[in-house]
């Protein structure tokens, strides 16, 4: 028995024996959760969503009422037109008046003051250039859209409600990836050894084991003995839920 205990103590000090991962205990979070709000404001025209509904990419969330939006554009469409009427006639004018100057009919003055008339009628035609692109901006984003597949969690707006988003535009909708999930658990600095970002792992949830990778990893000083937060991506074929019990196998 004492030469087994002597022959066991050796293969340990040699490493003979693999390692074994270690779980540390977790839990699910929503992945990609995001809170979306409209930076311009106006009246909610309809909410076409509701909280637990899955959406895809590009579908509509949320609208509001685009007839002051749709007018900004037009108006800004029609000074734009103006405008190059304006810089059109400052460029014949230059023009011509190049060809005077070049037959000494026209003097250094007038030619340079021709010049001068195209330049302000260039930036005129650029800054209602400017204006359209502003109002064609503040058209499409008085539509909240989703910018990808996803699980809708909260829902904070209804038709007819006002939104003013002058100051810090309030937030209408939360959203979340739909079929990604985060596993977060807190680890201390000896258990970060030899881990890496994108690192291939498993999360265990409701005793079913899903590959995943480790995505980022938080220094949170407040955890104490354990002030790194680990948060390990994976996507399990079935929904789950937030705060749900996981745990991740580490090397």
């Amino acid at each position: 028995m004492r030469v087994l205990s002597v022959w066991i103590g050796l293969f340990t000090a040699l490493g003979a024996y693999p390692a074994i991962a270690a779980d540390v205990e977790a839990h699910v979070q929503w992945s990609r959760r995001t809170e979306l709000a409209t930076p311009v404001s106006g009246v909610v025209a309809s909410v076409p969503v509701n909280a637990g509904e899955r959406v895809t990419k590009g579908q509509l969330l949320l609208a509001l009422d685009d007839v002051p939006f749709r007018a900004a554009v037009q108006q800004a469409e029609a000074q734009l037109a103006q405008r190059k009427i304006g810089r059109d006639e400052a460029a014949r004018d230059a023009k011509q008046a190049q060809e005077l100057y070049e037959h000494t009919v026209l003097s250094t003055v007038e030619l340079e003051n021709a010049k001068m008339k195209l330049a302000r009628a260039d930036a005129s035609y650029k800054e209602a250039n400017a204006a359209l692109d502003q109002a064609r901006y503040r058209l499409r984003v008085s539509a909240l859209r989703a910018p990808f597949d996803a699980i809708v969690l909260n829902r904070y707006a209804e038709p007819g409600q006002s939104v003013a988003a002058e100051f810090k535009p309030p937030v209408l909708l939360v959203i979340a990836a739909a079929g990604e999930y985060l596993a977060q658990a807190r680890v201390s600095a000896e258990r970060m050894t030899g881990l890496t970002l994108g690192q291939a792992l498993s999360v265990v949830v409701a005793g079913n084991s899903y590959p995943a990778r480790l995505k980022a990893i938080t220094d949170d000083p407040a955890g104490g003995k354990e002030p790194y937060v680990l948060e390990v991506l994976f996507s399990p074929p079935q929904p789950l839920h937030a705060g749900q019990a996981a745990r991740v196998a580490l090397p």
